[in-house]
């Protein structure tokens, strides 16, 4: 647990965040609200194209502003069964890796952590209504997400109960950031 100001612990949750993802670890950003998920995620995809890590090409926009592309994280946020391959149907929460983005808005996706197969096709109307960004969400969302580390911002209206729910998605550790 660490506390301090503002600015200070956004930044800290965040650069513990990117080391651990440099190490190789499955790490999520967690905060309190949907505009602080959303400058977290802007600002991991910036960064995250910058070092190299995704290549700029065609993106899609996505409902809150943000933009993704081939490489990127995201979550999907509305159960559908009709979308599906062989396995699998798209699910509230699940975590996927973009492998394409078609000239029409789609998305091709793979579940993350998977190398090969098992794509699924999201439409560019669902994508555009019901994906996020994957690398920071809100208690809420990460809700079953588990990931090797978990970076909690913990506001002051932070209730108990997402406290809770985002100090137990790290399997190996889990820090936060007390403004």
């Amino acid at each position: 647990v660490t506390g301090g100001e503002t600015e200070a612990m956004t930044d800290a949750a965040y650069a513990a965040w990117r080391a651990d993802r440099h190490q190789g670890l499955v790490s999520v950003l967690i905060a309190e609200t949907h505009d602080d998920v959303t400058t977290l995620n802007t600002r991991a995809r910036a960064d995250l194209i910058l070092d190299g890590t995704l290549k700029p090409g065609r993106e899609v926009e996505l409902h809150d502003g943000t933009t993704a592309g081939v490489g990127d994280t995201i979550i999907t946020r509305r159960n559908d069964r009709r979308l599906r391959n062989n396995r699998e149907w798209v699910r509230n929460g699940d975590t996927w890796t973009i492998t394409a983005v078609r000239d029409d808005g789609s998305l091709t996706a793979r579940k993350a952590g998977r190398r090969f197969g098992r794509s699924i096709v999201l439409p560019a109307s669902y994508a555009a209504e019901h994906v996020d960004l994957g690398y920071a969400v809100t208690a809420h969302r990460a809700q079953g997400l588990t990931t090797d580390t978990a970076h909690v911002l913990v506001e002051p209206t932070t209730t108990r109960e997402n406290l809770y729910v985002a100090m137990t998605r790290g399997r190996q550790s889990n820090q936060a950031y007390v403004i």
